[in-house]
């Protein structure tokens, strides 16, 4: 049985956040109706694919939300690095739980464990954007988080930000067959994380990818025959339709947004967007050297440099290790906040990028059932997921 807030006795920290995810949802409730009703905005959204106008209004009024809630503190600690640390931190707890998850979509595409509700593989995409309320995998262990911060601290961890295809079971399993060879970050172009070899290294998991994907064989069957239906279709029927010629509006247009956000929003809200945008071009454009120089600058302590022939990837080096360092210490803390909001039931809050990845995924997961059946359909077998 849920208890409320106050009976739970939460700590400040935890308080201020659901107290901050209550404020989110009123503003985001409130700017899209704003958006949808106040007549300033028609003339704007008149100009684009009337299609791609409700998705915008829906993710720019979460925006919106984040820039007033979130604006303050990001322009507050933009001279910080605390904060940066703790999300890389919090992202190391979802790192672990999806290597979790791809062995277990391993299992399960040899067919050699079943997942209740499972289906088809494209749901592994699904699991994956939704990875905290994953309900396949165990809780994150403080053992787990040790081997972590080992990984954070043996070298290996080079680019551990902003990775998105951590279900890619296709990749993994073709580039393990070309070109694996004993040990760590051996290939030229990898597409697995270096976080899954590390973990396979010290767990005595690498054999999973030698399994057979019994179960993607038989979906792909199924799929290339609907497919192949499919353009057949197009072909023969040469069906035209009306098209909305005018351009899309996407809440991922960077320049649309920001000149978005100076026509109508005030002057407090345009200065939060500009360090909440600010801070994720930080996160995102990793100019390498210019970043190594200011972590190194803003450090606080004294950071040895090793010795390298080329002395900007000595400078880059020695910045990244600090700064694996810095996240291998904040990730305790983390690990902590974590382990209440599960034993506690309280939900983890999901980013803007987060829920847009959710429903490309959801969209697919669908496609790909509706396919499968499709094919199963043409060859006269049950329309059913039983094979």
């Amino acid at each position: 049985m849920k208890q409320n807030n106050q009976e739970m006795n939460l700590p400040p920290h935890i308080q201020e956040k659901f107290e901050e995810e209550i404020r989110v949802e009123l503003i985001r409730q409130q700017t899209e109706e704003d958006l949808r009703t106040n007549a300033s905005y028609q003339e704007f959204f008149g100009q684009f694919n009337q299609n791609s106008v409700e998705s915008f209004i829906r993710n720019y009024a979460r925006r919106k939300a984040m820039y007033l809630t979130r604006g303050p503190i990001y322009l507050d600690q933009q001279e910080k690095g605390g904060l940066k640390y703790k999300m890389f931190a919090e992202e190391a707890l979802w790192a672990i739980q999806q290597k979790k998850l791809f062995n277990l979509q391993c299992q399960w595409r040899a067919e050699l464990i079943k997942l209740k509700g499972v289906e088809h593989s494209t749901q592994f995409l699904s699991f994956a954007v939704n990875i905290q309320h994953c309900a396949f995998i165990s809780p994150v262990s403080r053992a787990e988080t040790e081997l972590y911060n080992r990984f954070l601290r043996s070298g290996y961890a080079k680019n551990i930000y902003g990775f998105d295809n951590w279900q890619d079971y296709e990749a993994f399993k073709t580039e393990y067959n070309s070109c694996f060879t004993s040990g760590l970050d051996n290939c030229d172009d990898e597409h697995m994380p270096s976080w899954y070899r590390f973990y396979d290294e010290h767990m005595g998991t690498s054999n999973l990818l030698e399994l057979p994907d019994i179960r993607g064989e038989k979906e792909n069957r199924y799929r290339s025959i609907s497919r192949q239906k499919q353009l057949k279709n197009l072909r023969d029927q040469g069906v035209t339709k009306i098209v909305d010629n005018r351009p899309y509006i996407s809440i991922f247009d960077t320049d649309l947004v920001n000149n978005f956000v100076k026509k109508f929003e005030d002057k407090t809200t345009i200065k939060y967007s500009r360090a909440v945008e600010e801070f994720h071009l930080q996160m995102d454009g990793h100019m390498e050297l210019d970043e190594a120089l200011e972590t190194l600058l803003t450090s606080g302590v004294t950071v040895s440099i090793k010795a390298n022939q080329d002395w900007k990837e000595g400078i880059i080096d020695a910045a990244r290790q600090f700064e694996m360092d810095q996240i291998a210490s904040t990730i305790p803390s983390v690990h902590q906040e974590y382990a209440f909001r599960m034993e506690n039931g309280i939900n983890f809050p999901k980013s803007l990028a987060d829920k847009k990845k959710e429903e490309y995924a959801f969209q697919l997961c669908e496609s790909a059932r509706q396919q499968i059946l499709d094919g199963r359909r043409s060859l006269g077998e049950s329309e059913d997921m039983h094979f």
